[in-house]
């Protein structure tokens, strides 16, 4: 076959598939097609003359793509785009409009289709980190138009990694404001002296009759709030509570800087993604201080052994000597992961 020939029969793409009616994988690879060019053929030859619902649609497609000459090169690269489409009838829709283009066309007449069809994409608020082999970082956030529009129009577009940091780091440091709220007893309760475990704290009786010490009912109350003063109308400040159960953005640093990941033994869940668990729980008196903090993913913060006084199903944080370690719930040593 002259090199003409071979390129008169290519450019009859649309007639090729059709010659091969009725033949198998088989026949094909005794004329000296390939398996993967035999496969080809029969899936075209399915798809342009093999049984449908749509069978208008499909000698349509047909006829245009005899008219165009299609090669079967372009026949393969309108199955590739057609393929995306999920429903059948936007399918053989989106197939006959291409076999109607001329071939230089069909690649971008098919992304833009195939763009039409995607449902608008609705933003929400949402960060996300991607780092990279040479050690830059590209962080992509969504947030409020006028807010993002600020922090870009503040970008040194000549270092902008650089002047974008500088300015997260002078705007980081701001003077912290803590809340103190007051709360005079007598408009909620009567105070009582001594709560009988030698703790210090006092004994609160509501209207109702029940009692509850001054943690106990500003928990319930004020969990929110950063200090809370008790404070009695006849006697004067009762006493000060700290309310705040959650880890500072400083706090977690510290803590992610000793643990990188989840603290649980064999767990690669990042600091970043977990949550700051107590190791003596707060509502036994337990303090949110480092010192009594270790990050734990969600699973492993939920399966922890809280309670000291019963038998850790699952296992239990520790901190021993100032390590982090993992108490296992069968018979055996701590297990230092610090």
């Amino acid at each position: 076959m002259s090199l003409k020939t071979y390129l008169a029969a290519l450019s009859r793409g649309v007639d090729l598939v059709a010659e091969c009616e009725g033949m198998s994988a088989a026949q094909l690879i005794s004329l000296g097609a390939t398996s993967a060019d035999a496969a080809e053929l029969l899936a075209l030859h399915s798809t342009y003359f093999g049984p449908t619902s749509f069978s208008k649609k499909q000698r349509t497609a047909v006829a245009h793509a005899r008219n165009q000459q299609h090669s079967l090169s372009t026949l393969r690269r309108i199955e590739h785009f057609v393929s995306r489409v999920k429903k059948k009838v936007a399918a053989w829709n989106l197939r006959v409009e291409l076999c109607a283009a001329a071939s230089p066309e069909v690649e971008r007449l098919a992304r833009q289709r195939l763009k039409e069809m995607q449902p608008p994409r609705v933003a929400s608020e949402r960060a996300t980190l991607r780092q990279h082999p040479n050690g830059l970082a590209t962080l992509t956030v969504t947030g409020s138009s006028m807010g993002i529009t600020d922090v870009f129009k503040g970008i040194d577009q000549s270092r902008p990694g650089a002047s974008f940091l500088e300015s997260q780091s002078e705007g980081g440091v701001r003077t912290q404001a803590t809340t103190m709220v007051v709360v005079h007893l007598e408009d909620y309760c009567e105070l009582r002296r001594g709560n009988g475990r030698g703790d210090g704290d006092v004994i609160l009786r509501t209207t109702s009759g029940a009692t509850m010490t001054g943690a106990e009912y500003l928990e319930r109350t004020f969990s929110g709030e950063g200090f809370v003063t008790l404070i009695s109308r006849e006697e004067g400040p009762v006493d000060l509570y700290r309310m705040s159960r959650f880890a500072s953005p400083k706090q977690r640093k510290m803590l992610s800087a000793e643990n990188p990941t989840c603290a649980w033994p064999d767990c690669k869940v990042p600091a970043e993604r977990c949550q700051i668990h107590h190791i003596e729980p707060w509502v036994h008196g337990g303090e949110t201080n480092v010192s009594n903090m270790v990050p734990l993913c969600s699973y492993h913060n939920g399966v922890n052994g809280d309670d000291p006084n019963a038998p850790p199903e699952r296992g239990r944080m520790l901190r021993i000597g100032g390590r982090v370690a993992w108490q296992p719930p069968y018979e055996a040593p701590p297990t230092f992961v610090t």
